[in-house]
């Protein structure tokens, strides 16, 4: 199969508005040819690959124009004092604005085994993003924070595996289960002006879009490194950062990137079974590697409040985890910037439902088809090796609402 598309945005600059998006796809179902006839374990075979363009034209209507923002003056009239509205140029106009490109080449195998009760589905894939639409922070001198531009070159990477399989097929039981596997490695090719570094974006060629670009905490000075840590105007209970630039000074210019919050890989794991008309089902969900900010609720407010579940040094308990409780920390102070990071590896139970589906004679009886009660318990068990008890390792990045505890009861008719 073979696509060809021509597609334009009226969001983007005049003279880039249209862009040319080709693809194309085949596949060779191996299992079906002649020298395969001896494989009779082997239902399904088939060799897939395809190669495309997409687009992304995602940015706000009139951006590329720039805008205007409004400010309330007051004027001397006649002697009295009235409030007008002045306009400013708020956005700076970028009239080479065009499409963000992705090229993405994809090999994938499928696999079918004994009568298709395995079947195993394998994709590799390989997408390569050019001119990027992204905000560029510009100096100031400028007179604008930002403006959107197509900005650099990245690449992904990654494998993806579902392997499905009943595992029992009997007439009153059965088992089956869907495993997922995925891994994917981004990084920065290339950036504007060819440089291999944006700090004030977080962006570094070789490394992935989102980066955590911060002071290397070591841990808590503690009692008997009161001289060390003098040196560096700091004093046991506050934490201790790595020197990167062996100044004998801890500042910005110490800082290195300690992590992403992309993790090593993600695993989903889901198996159901049937016992009669009683059923259950259980998904899991294993992310292993990456590491996410704690919000401040844990990195600075545990400092000045002292809660009583955060594991905070005192010298009865020489932890290297949170700096001692003190009312003179804030959020400008340099040594705390590396402190509210942590790994965000977990596995969480997502997903458990019991569930039983009323005998045909007896929904016959009462003028239904069927009918099916269940009991789901959602995001109950989570197990990670977070500093700070309680935290949802799932809330990747520190913010947005956590994920939510439910208990759901059900009933499903069909008349």
């Amino acid at each position: 199969t073979a696509t060809v598309r021509y597609d334009g945005s009226s969001v983007l600059a005049k003279g880039h508005k249209w862009a040319f998006f080709p693809s194309i796809a085949g596949a060779w179902r191996v299992s079906e040819e002649a020298f395969m006839k001896d494989f009779t374990w082997l239902d399904n075979l088939k060799l897939r690959t395809s190669w495309g363009i997409s687009g992304n034209s995602a940015v706000s209507a009139y951006q590329t124009g720039g805008g205007l923002g409004s400010t309330m003056y007051v004027f001397d009239v006649n002697g009295n004092e009235v409030g007008q509205y002045g306009y400013w140029p708020q956005a700076i106009p970028n009239h080479d604005l065009s499409w963000e490109k992705t090229a993405t080449t994809n090999i994938g195998l499928d696999f079918g085994f004994l009568n298709n009760r395995i079947n195993l589905t394998v994709d590799w894939y390989l997408q390569k993003t050019f001119d990027l639409l992204m905000r560029k922070q510009i100096p100031v001198t400028n007179g604008y924070l930002s403006t959107w531009s197509n900005v650099g070159k990245t690449k992904n990477t990654g494998i993806e595996v579902v392997l499905n399989t009943q595992n029992i097929v009997k007439k009153n039981f059965s088992w089956s289960s869907d495993l997922t596997f995925s891994k994917n490695k981004e990084e920065i090719v290339e950036l504007a002006d060819g440089n291999d570094r944006d700090i004030a974006n977080g962006w570094f060629v070789g490394e992935p879009t989102k980066v955590h670009y911060t002071l290397d905490k070591l841990g808590i000075w503690q009692l008997g490194e009161e001289e060390q840590a003098a040196k560096y105007g700091y004093k046991p209970g506050q934490v201790k950062n790595r020197d990167v630039t062996e100044d004998g000074k801890i500042t910005t210019d110490d800082r290195v990137i300690i992590g992403t919050p992309r993790p090593d890989f993600t695993i989903g794991f889901n198996n159901r079974f049937k016992i009669g008309n009683i059923g259950l089902s259980v998904f899991m969900i294993w992310r292993q590697g990456g590491m996410f900010k704690l919000s401040d609720y844990f990195a600075i407010g545990a400092n000045q409040r002292g809660f009583s579940y955060i594991d905070y040094w005192t010298p009865e308990n020489p932890t290297n985890a949170f700096p001692r409780p003190d009312t003179s920390f804030s959020g400008s102070d340099i040594s705390l910037s590396g402190l509210s990071y942590d790994d965000a590896s977990f596995l969480k139970i997502r997903d458990i439902t019991l569930d039983y589906t009323l005998p045909k004679q007896w929904s016959r009886s009462i003028g239904i088809a069927d009918a099916r009660i269940y009991c789901t318990m959602k995001n109950f068990f989570q197990f990670n090796g977070l500093d700070c008890d309680g935290y949802d390792a799932e809330r990747q990045g520190g913010y947005g609402y956590p994920t939510i505890k439910q208990l759901i009861f059900g009933l499903n008719v069909n008349f």
